[in-house]
């Protein structure tokens, strides 16, 4: 089965008691920053969707995690990204995707390439700092 390298960026710097716990509660080798608030696991899986799934299974409640994203881009050149939202947050974003003709990830795909379009460096200028 192939190893597929996750990122996991988290709400806040996870000690290294706290990593220990997790890895030996979860069974999954994980790699920190000299941070602490991004982490990288590499996870046996048939694809990296059920990767993704995985680390949410083991290491959800376990550890503090904001966003999960490939490390390296599909086969399409996107990056597979998975971000836990609260009911009422998916609801909207649901509805705008309804509203707008689009599956919900088409929709968010949609406003965040716009996002980064407004970002973009214009004549050769830098990106603005965040």
């Amino acid at each position: 089965m192939p190893l597929h390298a996750i990122e996991i960026v988290l709400t806040r710097e996870a000690g290294s008691l706290e990593l220990r716990a997790a890895q030996e509660q979860s069974r999954l080798r994980v790699a920190a920053s000299d941070d602490g608030r991004r982490l990288v696991v590499l996870v046996s899986a048939k694809d990296e969707r059920r990767a993704v799934r995985k680390i949410w299974k083991r290491l959800g409640d376990a550890l503090p995690v904001d966003v999960l994203c490939a490390v390296f881009p599909g086969r399409d050149g996107k990056y597979l990204m998975s971000i836990p939202m609260e009911p009422d947050t998916e609801e909207r974003l649901r509805n705008l995707a309804v509203d707008a003709g689009q599956t919900p990830e088409e929709y968010l795909q949609a406003v965040i390439a716009q996002a980064l379009a407004r970002r973009a460096p214009r004549g050769g200028r830098d990106w603005p700092a965040p």
